[in-house]
Formats: C-alpha cells, sequence, structure tokens
C-alpha cells in the first residue's frame, strides 16, 4: 500500500511538473548553469539492480524545486543538463546556481525541497519515457536531494 501512495505521488508531481514545462522554459532559470562562479555542483550517483541495455546514450537531468509545504503549486525547474551515458551505474555532475532557492516560484514560505527527474530514450525508438526506456525507481526511493557537497544517490529501473 505505501508503494502504491508513493507511486501515486511521484507521479501526480511530474504530472504537475509535467503541466508548466512551457511556462518554465520562458524563465532565466531554465537554462543550463556554464559559469561556475555563480554554481555550485550537485553530485548526483545513478545507480540500479537491472541489467540495462542503453541504445540511445543521450539523457536529460533536471533539477526541481518546490515549496513543502506547498501541495498544490507546481514545482520550479532550476536548471537541466544533458549528458551521455552508455551504462548504468554512473555519477554526474549537475551545475545548480547559488541562489537556487531565490528561483522558486510561488516564493518558498517554508522549507525548500528539490528533486531531480531524468528524460531518457534509452531504447532509441525516438519517444523518451516510455514502456522500456530507463527511469527513476520511485517504488524504491523519491528523487528528493539535498543541495550540499556530498552525493546524492538515484535509483533507475526500465519502465515496464
Amino acid at each position: 500500500m505505501r508503494n502504491h501512495l508513493l507511486l501515486f505521488m511521484a507521479a501526480g508531481t511530474l504530472m504537475l511538473s509535467s503541466c508548466n514545462k512551457a511556462d518554465q522554459k520562458t524563465t532565466p532559470a531554465s537554462t543550463s548553469v556554464a559559469d561556475s562562479s555563480s554554481s555550485d555542483n550537485l553530485k548526483i550517483e545513478f545507480s540500479g539492480t537491472e541489467n540495462f541495455t542503453i541504445k540511445n546514450p543521450k539523457l536529460k537531468v533536471s533539477l526541481y524545486g518546490a515549496d513543502e509545504r506547498l501541495a498544490d503549486a507546481p514545482a520550479t525547474l532550476i536548471t537541466e543538463k544533458e549528458y551521455e551515458q552508455k551504462s548504468v551505474p554512473f555519477t554526474i555532475d549537475l551545475p545548480v546556481p547559488k541562489d537556487a532557492d531565490t528561483k522558486i516560484t510561488p516564493k518558498p514560505m517554508g522549507p525548500v525541497k528539490f528533486y531531480i527527474t531524468v528524460s531518457w530514450d534509452s531504447d532509441g525508438n525516438g519517444k523518451a519515457d516510455q514502456k522500456g526506456d530507463i527511469f527513476i525507481d520511485y517504488d524504491k526511493q523519491f528523487p528528493k536531494v539535498k543541495l550540499n557537497n556530498e552525493t546524492q544517490k538515484i535509483y533507475l529501473k526500465v519502465l515496464k
């Protein structure tokens, strides 16, 4: 029952974030950060227990932020970057602006939560996030991350 609730919450969060993608892409916060003087790196380790077959190595990793207390407010895209990976597990450094929490709209009144999403057409059929693609394993753990110097672990699986 707990796994079903977590899956339902994750699906709802993803739906809310995808509904606002058009709005978020018009904000300057949605671009990848390149200037190291105004950013920090978030080290993320992706792993999984399955045997992964990767035909298309290109994936996009996105960081979203939201006020923990506002359940109805959509998450804000903070940054995203494309990577190429030919095997799992792997570790990446995602550039994150130092003022990431100030980019969240509406302005957080309470604690801020950050989480990672992955968009990957790993089976090479031209459609990302479909059956057969590598995706975040929400059954194992929600991809919440802390913006600190510690390596954050995200679990992956193949969508069935």
